[in-house]
């Protein structure tokens, strides 16, 4: 689809001046192991040098490979979005993010600019991950917010994840992602991304354990 668009309004191919890389972070998220000890908060640093996955489009993500360090268990990752509600949106759950995505895009093609095969990977990565929504009760709303689920579905590696909670291992249709190694949560900020459109992370709070085991309305 982008690079339709791209063809339409004339943009080409170029060189472009490097972008840096961002800062390594060191943010709260939450672990949930395979072996069935209970899911905790840990400190997640984030990298740098994500390597080929899904996730290119945060531009550092956290460093799990000292958590999937067998065979294909790094490699073979990936990640879903969950957004929580404190309150029932006013248009169907989807729509808010829907309309944050055409302005997005809009704001691009009124730039101008041209727009590099990793900028159309990235956007089609942040637009098309996997995303539930959930509406939390009025004692959960400290947790509202974006979350990213990282997992691994290197089968052939790691053990079978069998304790992420329903609610959020559910696709919607009936059947549940299966997982593969512990499996990570991060949250983003309130402002998602920043300059260079480099995800901005923040901790998750303890109040999260809870909502994690009860789950949402």
């Amino acid at each position: 689809m982008f690079t339709a668009i791209g063809s339409i309004l004339g943009w080409k191919k170029g060189k472009e001046d490097p972008v840096p890389s961002p800062p390594s972070v060191t943010i709260t998220g939450v672990r949930i192991p395979a072996d069935g000890t209970p899911a905790h908060l840990l400190s997640l640093t984030t990298t740098t040098d994500p390597e080929h996955g899904t996730d290119g489009f945060l531009f550092h993500t956290p460093d799990l490979r000292q958590y999937w360090n067998v065979g294909d268990g790094w490699h073979f990752r990936d990640l879903k979005r969950l957004d929580l509600h404190s309150h029932q949106p006013q248009h169907y759950h989807f729509q808010p993010y829907i309309l944050h995505q055409k302005e997005h895009i809009k704001q691009l093609l009124r730039s101008g600019s041209t727009i590099s095969r990793e900028q159309h990977l990235h956007l089609a990565q942040r637009y098309f991950t996997e995303q539930q929504h959930h509406i939390l009760q009025p004692h959960q709303s400290s947790c509202a917010g974006a979350y990213y689920v990282f997992y691994s579905f290197s089968h052939y590696d790691l053990p079978k994840n069998q304790f992420v909670p329903a609610w959020i291992s559910d696709t919607g249709d009936g059947h549940n992602c299966t997982y593969y190694g512990d499996v990570f949560l991060v949250k983003m900020a309130p402002r998602e991304y920043g300059e260079n459109e480099w995800a901005i992370y923040e901790d998750i709070l303890p109040e999260f354990l809870d909502l994690l085991v009860k789950g949402p309305v």
